[in-house]
C-alpha cells in the first residue's frame, strides 16, 4: 500500500511536470466527492491509462485514495490557486480531462466551465454530473458522451464509480452491524425513523449495532436508543471505509414519504450505493427505491417499515448472508463490467 501523503504535490509541480503519453487529467473542485475520483483511477488504470489528479486541497486531506494500491499523481490546490492552474498552457499537455463535479458548490451552483474558461479550449473534456438538471440548466449543447452520471438517466453517459480497493467481508454472527453514511438532515435521510426503529427492537430485545457516520447530530436520543447507536461524526475516508467494512447491513435510511428524498431516483444517486456496491454490504432498503439501485430479494433486504427491514436482518442466517454477498458481488460486477465498456467506448479505446 502506498503512502497517500508522500503522493500528495504542489502547485509548482503540476505547472512543470510532464505527464506520460495516453494520460488523463481528473480534476475536482470541491471538498467532495473524493470516492468517485477514487473509483475513476480504477476503472482508467484498468484500461492503462497514465491518470493524474488535480484536486481540492480539502478533499487530498481526507484522504480518499487510501486503499489504492497503484496510486496516481496527484496535485493538490486551493480553489485560488486553481483559477491560476487551469489554463490551456497547462492543459493542452493531457489528452483527456474528466472534470469530476460539473458545478462548484462555493457560493451557490456554478458552472465550472464559466469558472475556469480555458476549460473550453481543450479539445476532449468530459464532464461528471451529480444531478441530471445541471445538463439541461449548463451542458445542453455538450455531447451526450461527454455528459456523464453515475446511474441510468437520459441524455448522458452512465459511469458508476464504486472501486474504492481492497475490502473484506465480515463474518455474520451477533451482534449484527448497520452502518449509515451521510449527512443527518432531513433531506438526506431520515434519522428519526431510525430511532423508532431501533426502540422498537430494543423493546423486543435484540442485540445489534448501529455505526452512525455524518456530520450533525442527533438530539433527545432515549438512553435506551443510546446503547445501541455509536456516533462517529465526520470521518476522513480511511476511518470512513474502516467502518463500513466493519459492518454487516447498509441503511440508506430512504424515505418514501419524503419528497426531498424522490431525487434518489429521479435525478441524481445516494452516495449509499457507492458504498455499498464497492464493499458488499448488505442494504437495508425501502421497495420504493430498491430497482433504480438494482437490488432485489436475493441482493438486499427490503421494507416497507424499516422496524421490519431491521428485524429480518438481525435474523439472518449465517448461509443466506453468504447468498446476499454473492448475489450483490453479481450486481456490482456487472454495473462495473457495463461502466468501463462505457468509459472505452466514448474515449474510443
Amino acid at each position: 500500500m502506498f503512502s497517500f501523503f508522500k503522493k500528495i504535490l504542489s502547485k509548482p509541480n503540476f505547472m512543470r511536470d510532464t505527464p506520460k503519453p495516453n494520460n488523463v487529467l481528473l480534476i475536482e473542485t470541491n471538498g467532495c466527492h473524493g470516492e468517485v475520483i477514487a473509483a475513476y483511477i480504477k476503472y482508467f488504470q484498468n484500461l492503462n491509462i497514465n491518470v493524474y489528479c488535480l484536486v481540492n486541497g480539502r478533499l487530498a486531506n481526507e484522504n480518499p485514495f487510501c486503499r489504492l494500491n497503484n496510486i496516481c499523481k496527484i496535485y493538490s490546490a486551493t480553489l485560488k490557486q486553481l483559477h491560476k492552474l487551469l489554463k490551456i498552457e497547462y492543459l493542452r499537455k493531457y489528452d483527456h480531462i474528466f472534470i469530476m463535479s460539473s458545478i462548484n458548490y462555493k457560493g451557490g451552483e456554478n458552472n465550472v466551465p464559466d469558472m475556469f474558461p480555458d476549460l473550453q479550449k481543450h479539445k476532449s473534456v468530459y464532464y461528471i454530473h451529480h444531478e441530471s438538471q445541471y445538463i439541461s440548466e449548463f451542458y445542453s449543447d455538450t455531447d451526450t458522451n461527454r455528459n456523464i452520471m453515475l446511474g441510468k438517466y437520459d441524455n448522458c453517459t452512465y459511469i458508476n464509480p464504486h472501486l474504492f480497493g481492497d475490502y473484506t467481508i465480515p463474518e455474520m454472527q451477533a451482534p449484527a452491524t448497520f452502518v449509515c453514511v451521510g449527512g443527518i438532515t432531513p433531506e438526506r435521510k431520515n434519522h428519526k425513523l431510525l430511532l423508532n426503529a431501533i426502540q422498537q427492537l430494543h423493546d423486543e430485545g435484540h442485540a445489534f449495532k448501529v455505526l452512525v457516520i455524518g456530520s450533525g447530530s442527533l438530539k433527545n436520543i432515549p438512553h435506551s436508543v443510546q446503547s445501541h447507536i455509536e456516533l462517529l461524526g465526520h470521518l476522513s475516508y480511511s476511518d470512513m471505509y474502516k467502518y463500513v467494512e466493519s459492518a454487516h447491513f447498509f441503511l440508506p435510511l430512504l424515505d418514501p414519504d419524503n419528497q426531498e428524498h424522490e431525487k434518489y431516483i429521479t435525478i441524481k444517486v445516494t452516495g449509499s450505493a457507492q458504498l455499498i456496491y464497492g464493499f458488499r454490504k448488505i442494504p437495508v432498503i425501502h421497495s420504493k427505491f430498491a430497482k433504480f439501485y438494482r437490488f432485489n430479494n436475493q441482493n438486499a433486504i427490503l421494507y416497507n417499515d424499516l422496524s421490519d427491514g431491521m428485524r429480518n436482518a438481525l435474523k439472518t442466517t449465517s448461509d443466506q448472508y453468504k447468498k446476499f454477498i454473492k448475489e450483490l458481488d453479481i450486481t456490482a460486477s456487472e454495473i462495473e463490467t457495463e461502466s468501463a465498456e462505457n468509459l472505452r467506448r466514448i474515449l474510443d479505446v
